[in-house]
């Protein structure tokens, strides 16, 4: 295969970063601490106008067991329900009437809580956080109103087909089943959980071992103790997860669907890929960006749909801040003539990528790869949370420089290597509006 040919159309369709990947990145690499035995990220950014910060709590879904799904999630919108501060109100008020504001994400292993506000604000918020993770309020109407916000939120995610077919694949591909479960549950198991299941959970697994704390931005208020505070106000003590084995999907064709009422049909398919640690995290980054420019190409996109809503519609995606690693591809079928034929089409794409030779440079796509990894790095939410991810999977969390370095000493035979290592048979997802028979 010619890399070459889809130079032009790579271009067309993102624009060149500004990191030349031949010299040394300038990016300062966060600082990494233990305090208090808590460990400690920072990265000082005297540029930004905000300090975020990211407590990272090991008591995800693989701390559930398969029927307490949800239960994870059910705990940490408990404490973000939690009234907290003078006049008591719940964490996610308080923390915005500071002008500050608070969220959490649920993972295959964690839970992690993200806050951010003003420098002069930080230390104030932080301890409205720390306040409400310290004494979670697990009365019936908190948590009641906790199962409801999240029930709502579910009934939102139903209705975005990306999100549902990367769902059923997360299932379908995590080596632990209660790890692949729906990170907020659904109504039904949540019906299901009460305020004791969820003072439960938290007493077993909001633990100090393995917790991290992550923070970058205007950290001028903030001290590394204020930042292990955090950590401090949960018991000493580790936790392990609920083991529970489920058989792997088998066969020459693995696809899953699912309909919903949703206007055209998805395919998302996702390949296993290798982690931040590997060898091959380089050239996976640019072998992602070349793909991203491809499918675009075949897909076709219209002139008139807006750069932002189609990179949402066609592309692929490296997922290495999740356990497994995957990388995915999607396309919605709402933007072409044909969804059967762009989905074919894309799918020889990645099998002819990962059975021929490739030749002609790939420069371009390696600074495409660096400037799409950068520009994904720009949030102080996603910055504190790479840096946990690098800083976990190495002795390193030093996310910007590794990647630049990664994909700068990528070569063409490195590219090859990767897709026919990973690039063999996916997982297929395919979210059809209801009464479609497209699968047929």
């Amino acid at each position: 295969m010619n890399l070459a040919r889809y130079g032009a159309a790579a271009l067309a369709f993102a624009l060149l970063p500004i990191a030349v990947l031949g010299a040394a990145p300038a990016v300062p690499p966060p600082s990494i601490d233990t305090v208090a035995g808590t460990t400690v990220l920072q990265q000082l950014d005297s540029a930004a106008s905000l300090a975020g910060v990211t407590l990272v709590v090991r008591a995800g879904l693989d701390r559930q067991t398969m029927k307490q799904n949800g239960l994870a999630a059910l705990v940490a919108e408990t404490i973000m329900k939690t009234p907290v501060g003078t006049p008591a109100m719940p964490l996610e008020d308080a923390v915005a009437a500071r002008g500050g504001s608070v969220r959490f994400t649920v993972d295959p292993g964690d839970v992690r809580f993200y806050a951010e506000a003003l420098p002069d604000d930080a230390p104030a918020v932080l301890e409205l956080l720390r306040a409400a993770i310290a004494a979670p309020d697990f009365s019936s109407a908190t948590v009641r109103a906790a199962r409801a916000a999240l029930t709502q939120e579910i009934a939102a995610s139903q209705q975005v087909a990306l999100q549902v077919g990367l769902d059923m694949l997360n299932a379908a591909s995590s080596p632990q089943a209660n790890a692949g479960l729906p990170e907020l549950g659904t109504p039904a198991s949540l019906s299901d959980l009460f305020p004791g299941d969820a003072s439960a959970f938290y007493r077993a697994y909001y633990r100090r071992g393995g917790v991290l704390v992550s923070a970058a931005g205007r950290l001028d208020a903030l001290s590394p103790a204020a930042l292990s505070a955090l950590a401090g106000v949960l018991p000493l003590g580790t936790t392990s997860p609920v083991t529970v084995h489920m058989a792997a999907l088998r066969g020459t064709t693995r696809e899953i669907v699912a309909h919903r009422d949703i206007s055209s049909p998805w395919l998302i398919a996702q390949y296993p890929a290798p982690g931040v640690d590997s060898r091959d995290f380089g050239a996976m980054l640019v072998l992602a960006a070349f793909l991203r420019r491809t499918i675009s190409d075949i897909a076709q996109v219209p002139g008139v749909v807006s750069p932002t809503f189609a990179s949402r519609s066609v592309g692929a995606v490296y997922v290495y801040d999740r356990v497994p690693s995957s990388l995915v591809i999607y396309v919605n079928g709402g933007l072409i003539g044909n969804p059967s034929r762009t989905f074919a089409t894309a799918l020889s794409v990645v099998n002819v990528l990962a059975a021929t030779t490739l030749q002609g440079s790939i420069e371009e796509f390696k600074a495409a790869a660096a400037g799409d990894f950068a520009n994904n790095a720009t949030t102080l939410e996603t910055r504190t949370w790479l840096a946990a991810v690098f800083s976990r999977e190495s002795t390193s969390p030093d996310f910007i420089n590794r990647a630049l370095a990664a994909i700068s000493a990528t070569t063409p035979a490195d590219v090859q290597r990767v897709a026919r290592t990973y690039l063999g048979n996916p997982t297929i997802a395919l979210v059809l509006p209801r009464g479609s028979n497209l699968q047929d």
